[in-house]
């Protein structure tokens, strides 16, 4: 059964960056670190370039549904008013260790709330690197002394883009270490403009990103995992 997370931007502050935000998740979903609560609706605000304050006083929310299976999240599509991702996660040892998320492009956001709500259309890359930082600095005093890397110990790879829903959803390495030692996060995407051609009318305006979970970086950061 999906579980379904929305956060009126209204409520948002932007100074609240590592707060969880008032609208507790449902039971279960995931929460991190982030200005809004989940992985996947931060993600959507990176890769749309959306500016907070003109998605407000154009109506915009913003929310999220989480699956727990994969068939009915393959199925599953975001909407674009309410603006809503889709999220599926890959757990190692009970925890989070990969997130799927869809959202929307920026062209297509930029239809439907009107200009100067979505900029460019940026990466899924700009959504790893937020999460490193922002696992980096959730450490607490006594995880600081076990750490083992640093933030800018973990090199950003930049996206693999997939062809096709069915080649996104392919199974995709979270991290890979290299033989310098040197941990990557790589990530992988799926960018459908809202212009192109020759497809249904529902798969166009998507973007899709294939993350690591902060829970995994954070085991990176501790040397838990790829020591």
């Amino acid at each position: 059964m999906p579980q379904r997370q929305l956060l009126a931007t209204a409520a948002i502050c932007a100074t609240a960056l590592l707060t969880l935000l008032p609208g507790s998740p449902a039971a279960g979903a995931p929460s991190e670190p982030t200005q809004f609560g989940n992985l996947c609706m931060r993600t959507q605000m990176l890769t749309a370039n959306i500016d907070e304050a003109s998605f407000r006083r154009a109506g915009g929310t913003i929310g999220n549904v989480d699956y727990t299976d994969l068939a009915s999240f393959a199925a599953s599509k975001p909407k674009l008013r309410p603006l809503e991702t889709t999220r599926f996660d890959t757990y190692e040892n009970g925890e989070s260790k990969q997130v799927r998320c869809k959202g929307k492009s920026a062209d297509h956001i930029t239809a439907e709330y009107g200009p100067y709500v979505a900029g460019s259309e940026g990466d899924c890359a700009s959504a790893n690197r937020r999460t490193v930082w922002e696992a980096s600095v959730m450490l607490s005093a006594t995880e600081r002394m076990a750490q083992v890397r640093q933030a800018n110990d973990i090199v950003i790879d930049p996206d693999t883009a997939a062809r096709t829903g069915q080649d996104w959803l392919a199974d995709f390495p979270t991290a890979t270490k290299d033989a310098e030692g040197r941990v990557h996060l790589p990530s992988k995407s799926l960018v459908v403009p809202l212009n192109t051609p020759n497809i249904p009318e529902e798969f166009k305006g998507q973007h899709y990103c294939t993350l690591a979970s902060h829970a995994y970086v954070k085991r990176i950061l501790l040397g838990q995992v790829l020591a």
